[in-house]
């Protein structure tokens, strides 16, 4: 060590001393945490000019961050939250509603309107059916992962009832399939068409009676939340698969295929996880209600 660091020394161990002689008893702590780290930081670094520029910086580090500072508050009395950190709350699961097995046990019968023969509303490139039928599997698998069994009344691009049966009789046997599995609620899914284009949004109906607007409202709500859709809101309706069950039903009716905007949206995979998203959130949420 030449005369120049000597001489430097010298005067912060004077710089310190002087200090340190009024230093009030609260202060004590960091005396003792200054001389342990002066010592580490010594043996660290002897035998190796580069450290002794590091041994320089810490004693000048350390003069203001362990005497300086508690002193006079240098730092504006901000606490040490690396040694005691505070409680951290983790954020929900992006995923949606947290089940907590809610759905354990439950029977779902999911009912993908249409298809086969009756694609139901097309427009803007786009059938019904196709949409219903991608919508509704992407409900069953998040469905089965929270613990509760489905049935679908189709799962792929055909007729429940034989072809050439009736409409009577194609939508009979998709309620069949529900009360010969004990369903606890059916949910068909639908997608929507007026002859006005500008009309976007979605929208749940439900049979008069039992708990359906409940399981309307939530689903709604669910929805609305998960795609950002126009909210055109819950009400009652006498379509056959609604009026005909006897458990709690509801028909979503997912958007527009006549607005260009929303057939493609609708077409979207991004979008249709959304849209499955918010109904099984709305479903986790009826049965956390009921």
């Amino acid at each position: 060590m030449d005369n120049r660091k000597i001489f430097a020394v010298a005067m912060l161990v004077f710089m310190a001393v002087s200090i340190m002689i009024p230093v009030q008893v609260s202060h004590a702590a960091a005396l003792d945490d200054l001389v342990g780290s002066l010592a580490t930081s010594t043996m660290s670094s002897s035998g190796s000019n580069a450290a002794d520029g590091g041994f320089f910086n810490n004693i000048f580090g350390l003069l203001f961050d362990k005497i300086l500072g508690p002193i006079f508050n240098i730092f504006g009395g901000k606490s040490d939250t690396t040694t005691n950190p505070g409680k951290v709350t983790p954020l929900p699961e992006s995923g949606g509603v947290q089940n907590s097995g809610v759905l354990q046990g439950k029977t779902i019968v999911i009912d993908p309107g249409h298809g086969g023969s009756n694609p139901g509303a097309v427009d803007n490139n786009t059938r019904e059916s196709d949409n219903n039928l991608a919508v509704g599997l992407k409900i069953r698998d998040k469905l089965v992962q929270a613990g509760a069994k489905v049935a679908m009344t189709r799962s792929s691009d055909k007729t429940v009832a034989a072809e050439g049966s009736t409409l009577g009789e194609e939508l009979q046997a998709r309620l069949d399939i529900a009360q010969a599995n004990n369903a606890d609620i059916f949910v068909s899914v639908h997608s929507n068409s007026n002859t006005d284009s500008s009309i976007t949004g979605a929208m749940t109906f439900y049979p008069n009676g039992n708990s359906s607007n409940a399981l309307a409202s939530a689903v709604q709500s669910s929805v609305i939340r998960q795609t950002g859709a126009v909210d055109k809101g819950t009400s009652p309706a006498t379509y056959y698969v609604l009026r005909n069950a006897s458990m709690p039903a509801i028909l979503v009716e997912m958007g527009f295929v006549s607005n260009a905007a929303e057939a493609a949206r609708l077409q979207e995979d991004s979008y249709r996880n959304q849209m499955a998203q918010g109904i099984v959130d709305g479903i986790v949420k009826y049965f956390n209600n009921n």
